[in-house]
């Protein structure tokens, strides 16, 4: 069964994302782990949060790698492992997770350590994200170019739909999409706080690294793709490198999606939150893919997966 699995990035959560987990049974363990990490019980953590919180920079990414997590641990057992994974910014920490090289406590320990130095290193004013959306001429690409340069943007992901996410601070967002020769274009605030991906968070990549190389990583056969370059990855020292790197370098989204279709991925499923990856894929490389929070069960998604797998 040659699939992928897809771990998303942020942007996707919402105050309802950890319901489920609080309310499973099954999931008690994961849940006091959570708790311990965190030093207070995971629901009054969740709960005390509130709508704006869980999109903080800290929250949401200890929140969306718990929820992977939790998703995994359901869908595991019924499932061979995924040829390969790919992970999404925060996704490919989690990434190395699934495909068996870190446990959840090193993965949710390693997640809050990543969210903890993009905060310390971010701009002290404040940063973000802003989608634009679609292709654009080669008129517009000069013109969004030399807007990015006058306002310190920098291109924080590359999509496959020729869509790109770009990284600034507050203010130079604010300037940027005040531009008079960018009006018309389709553009959207991502709500994500900090400008990840990009040179403002230079600061941040050599201390991960060497978190990184501090973690006990077991050997693996299934890949992690890595975002920056997209090749498959399988040893700690690649990790290390790419995990920190992607702090303060563009990912490569669309050489990921063509990767996956060199490697004859017959189907994936996205981990979510949300089906954003699982949308491109299918919509830019004509890879069947779907989220699993689409399906009734992970029961129901195993066998979506099976059939399309036995289709091929």
């Amino acid at each position: 069964m040659k699939y992928a699995l897809l771990c998303s990035g942020q942007a996707g959560q919402s105050a309802e994302l950890l319901d489920a987990l609080l309310a499973a049974s099954d999931l008690a363990d994961l849940r006091a782990l959570a708790g311990e990490l965190l030093g207070e019980p995971l629901e009054r953590w969740w709960r005390g949060l509130g709508s704006e919180g869980v999109f903080e920079n800290g929250p949401a990414q200890f929140a969306i790698a718990l929820y992977q997590i939790a998703a995994w641990t359901r869908l595991k057992p019924l499932l061979p492992p995924p040829a390969v994974v790919a992970g999404y910014s925060l996704g490919e920490v989690v990434a190395w997770h699934v495909a068996g090289a870190l446990d959840a406590r090193a993965t949710l320990q390693l997640v809050r350590e990543r969210a903890a130095l993009m905060d310390r290193h971010a701009p002290a004013a404040g940063g973000g994200l802003l989608l634009w959306r679609g292709r654009s001429t080669p008129a517009m690409r000069a013109v969004r170019d030399r807007c990015m340069q006058a306002h310190g943007l920098a291109i924080a992901i590359q999509r496959p739909d020729g869509s790109l996410v770009l990284g600034g601070t507050r203010a130079g967002i604010a300037r940027f999409l005040a531009e008079p020769e960018l009006a018309g274009v389709d553009l959207r605030h991502l709500p994500v706080s900090v400008p990840s991906h990009t040179p403002l968070l230079a600061g941040a990549v050599q201390p991960f690294a060497e978190r990184i190389a501090s973690y006990p990583f077991q050997t693996i056969d299934t890949a992690v793709l890595a975002g920056i370059d997209a090749h498959p990855q399988h040893r700690q020292e690649e990790a290390v490198v790419s995990l920190s790197s992607q702090l303060a370098g563009t990912l490569r989204w669309d050489w990921c999606t063509e990767t996956l279709l060199s490697l004859g991925v017959a189907a994936a499923i996205e981990l979510g939150p949300g089906k954003d990856l699982a949308t491109q894929l299918q919509t830019c490389a004509g890879i069947p893919a779907r989220a699993l929070s689409e399906f009734g069960s992970p029961a129901a998604c195993a066998d979506w997966l099976q059939a399309h797998i036995d289709a091929v």
